[in-house]
Formats: C-alpha cells, structure tokens, sequence
C-alpha cells in the first residue's frame, strides 16, 4: 500500500475544502496528462501541417496549444497548493528552520537562473562570431 494511501489526509481543491487527498491527486495528475497528451499530438499536428505550407491551418492548432500551457499552468498551481496543504504549517520549533530553508531553496533557484543567463548570454556571443568567421570566409 502507498505511503499515501495509508494516510487519511484532507485537502482543499477548486475552492472545496475536505478533498480525500488520493482524489484529489487521482483527478489532477490525470488531467495534467490528459493536457500534455492534447498538447504534445496537437504540436505533431502542426508540425505535419506545416510541413505541406498550411499555415493558416496551424494558427488554430497553435492557439490550441497555448491554451494548453495555460491549462497546465494553472493545474501547476493547484498542485502547488495540494502539496503545501499536505505539508501543513511548521510547529513552534520549526518555524525558524523552515523559514531558512525557504531562504536557502530560493538563493539556489536564483544562482541556477543567473547562471542559465550567463550561459546563455555566452552562447549568443560565441555564435554570433561563429557566424561572423562565416561571413569573412565567404
């Protein structure tokens, strides 16, 4: 038996409180995979389509699929809140552990992006004199 399904956890979802965590789960899980499975055939779609030049009918296909990520997103957040739910708030004595904790997982997450954009940044540079090198070679 899961660990989850052991515990008898309630949680609040689309503005219901006292959800069974294992329903809740169930139906968010399956409708994020029903979204990446729309999303990913409606990208195949188009690509086909675009392979014949149909641009016209890739726009609505496209649309669709930024629809999509929203769709996602929003689930994102609502698994966001589920896991905090469970979570619970820190008792008295972990009140100030936690709190740096946060502050530590935040400093991270800043120092990854900051080096993905360095990154970045670099990469641009270096293709930009490749394609400089070109230029000259022609």
């Amino acid at each position: 038996m899961s660990s989850v399904g052991s515990c008898a956890s309630y949680v609040s979802f689309r503005g219901e409180d006292g959800v069974d965590l294992n329903d809740c789960l169930d139906q968010l899980y399956r409708d994020i995979q029903s979204n990446l499975n729309d999303s990913q055939c409606s990208v195949r779609t188009m690509a086909r389509l675009k392979e014949d030049d149909d641009f016209r009918e890739c726009v609505p296909i496209h649309f669709a699929v930024l629809d999509y990520v929203e769709v996602l997103t929003d689930l994102f957040g609502e698994l966001k809140q589920v896991s905090k739910d469970v979570l619970g708030k820190p008792g008295k004595d972990d009140k100030d552990w936690y709190k740096k904790e946060c502050d530590d997982r935040k400093e991270r997450i800043a120092k990854v992006k900051a080096e993905a954009k360095e990154e970045a940044k670099k990469e641009k540079e270096l293709l930009k004199q490749v394609k400089n090198l070109q230029i000259i070679k022609e």
